[in-house]
């Protein structure tokens, strides 16, 4: 329930407003998780916090996306013996930078180990790369032919 700044609801009382609310003064630009407030991703929010995605299905993802406003379609892969799942945003913009995500449960390609690739509208960071991975398993789990064009998170050592 909130509160109607001029309605004239509280007039004469305790509760009255005596100045106008600056609305933007609420709204907030910090960057808290994996999205900002707007819904966009950098190097980063993903490097710090990549136990987001651990355990995570498509779905639960694409949902999160959705309440920061993304519209998103979760599908099946196309290659015919991958199991993964890919969401794909259909209003990706300068604050939305995400345009596909791929959950994958692991392959024999890259080690049976699970993981996610972001792919963005945009190239970020020092490569200037447009995807990121964030991989459920030690860096020795994963297999890579070392070619990759992805910023790479693996789970953090205890």
């Amino acid at each position: 329930m909130g509160m109607k700044a001029n309605s004239g609801l509280f007039k004469n009382t305790s509760g009255a407003l005596k100045h106008k609310l600056n609305i933007q003064m609420f709204n907030s630009s910090k960057k808290d998780g994996v999205f900002s407030s707007t819904g966009h991703v950098s190097n980063n929010s993903i490097s710090k916090n990549r136990e987001y995605f651990y355990g995570k299905s498509a779905k639960q993802i694409s949902q999160d996306m959705q309440r920061l406003g993304y519209d998103t379609t979760v599908r099946k892969s196309a290659h015919a013996k991958s199991k993964a799942e890919v969401i794909v945003v259909g209003n990706s913009d300068k604050h939305k930078n995400i345009s596909q995500v791929l959950v994958s449960p692991g392959s024999k390609r890259h080690g049976d180990v699970p993981y996610v690739k972001i792919s963005l509208n945009k190239p970020i960071g020092s490569k200037k790369l447009g995807k990121i991975k964030v991989i459920d398993a030690n860096k020795s789990d994963y297999k890579t032919d070392g070619k990759e064009k992805a910023y790479i998170y693996y789970r953090r050592e205890k």
